[in-house]
């Protein structure tokens, strides 16, 4: 791959950053974060494994993060469904407490074979599987997945500012796809610094990026065997087949909706608009000043528009 000038110009953020923040004080886990981890389950999946969070009964409600996240990014939308819904959200193969084998598979496809095995073996059914990202990616693929089976388990599926059409990659993806530039940046930038500067590029709002949402994922990053897991997902995270893939988005006979903050600059709105041109029952709605992860940026009007989604099955965009 080569490195253009927007990738040169990341290199440099890197230096600088090594220099400013190279005697960072020690993260620190933040108190919610080692809450819910106490709470953990685990799944083996091909002998791995693979960490979920479960609260609530009720219909069923998967969530799956984006890239680089883990379930702390749910942490609203489960507190308010948990009420009504069986709430799982599990970390990916390579995020939060899961494991980061050293293998090649942490493609989207790859996870979604481990979600859909997870779906089957804990019966779930008439599920709503919900995405950001990365993850919703892996939620679209894991519908077509299960497609296969008699009685899909996937009743609805939300999409956040989802993964699904080609598009430029987004400046943290890019550096970790390039041999050597990566490793120099995850071992030499702060794990809290690369937080930060991913958080600052998904939010639109940056006075809503809290010091507990650094700790968090600046701890999440610095775990054992991440930097692994997150060279090996960038390098995977275009499907060889992707044309093959579109074309059966409108297979997808379920109600969707996508939720999309105006001004993602990670998945930029146009992919939402494609999405929600493809998929037959697709509802696009748009939060205005909103980033890449609505669920944390605008927690209120994510849940209000989720909640109304689960309760009728309008169409169209508002």
């Amino acid at each position: 791959m080569l490195i253009n000038y927007r990738t040169k110009g990341m290199a440099a953020v890197i230096l600088m950053a090594i220099f400013v923040w190279g005697c960072a004080p020690r993260l620190v886990v933040p108190a919610e974060v080692r809450q819910m981890q106490e709470r953990a389950k685990i799944f083996f999946y091909q002998g791995l494994a693979i960490t979920y969070y479960e609260q609530g009964q009720g219909q069923p409600m998967v969530l799956l993060h984006g890239f680089g996240a883990f379930s702390y990014t749910w942490r609203n939308v489960e507190k308010y469904f948990s009420k009504s819904n069986r709430v799982i959200s599990i970390d990916l193969k390579g995020f939060g407490l899961s494991a980061k084998p050293d293998d090649n598979a942490y493609s989207a496809k790859d996870q979604s074979r481990l979600i859909a095995q997870f779906i089957k073996e804990q019966g779930i059914a008439e599920a709503i599987l919900v995405g950001n990202s990365f993850g919703g990616a892996v939620a679209l693929l894991t519908y077509l997945e299960l497609a296969k089976e008699a009685q899909n388990p996937i009743s609805k599926l939300i999409l956040i500012d989802s993964a699904g059409y080609p598009q430029e990659m987004p400046d943290f993806i890019a550096i970790l796809r390039i041999p050597l530039l990566n490793r120099l940046f995850l071992s030499l930038v702060p794990s809290r610094v690369q937080a930060r500067m991913v958080l600052k590029k998904a939010f639109f709002d940056h006075g809503k990026i809290t010091p507990e949402m650094v700790e968090a994922y600046g701890s999440n990053l610095a775990q054992p065997g991440a930097h692994q897991a997150l060279i090996k997902t960038a390098g995977q995270i275009v499907p060889p087949d992707l044309e093959r893939l579109l074309e059966q988005y409108p297979s997808i006979n379920i109600p969707v909706l996508i939720i999309w903050g105006e001004a993602d600059k990670i998945v930029p709105l146009a992919v939402g608009r494609k999405l929600a041109e493809a998929i037959p029952q697709a509802q696009l709605v748009v939060i205005p000043n909103c980033g890449h992860i609505p669920q944390e940026e605008c927690p209120a009007e994510t849940l209000e528009v989720m909640a109304d989604f689960l309760k009728t099955r309008g169409n169209g965009e508002r």
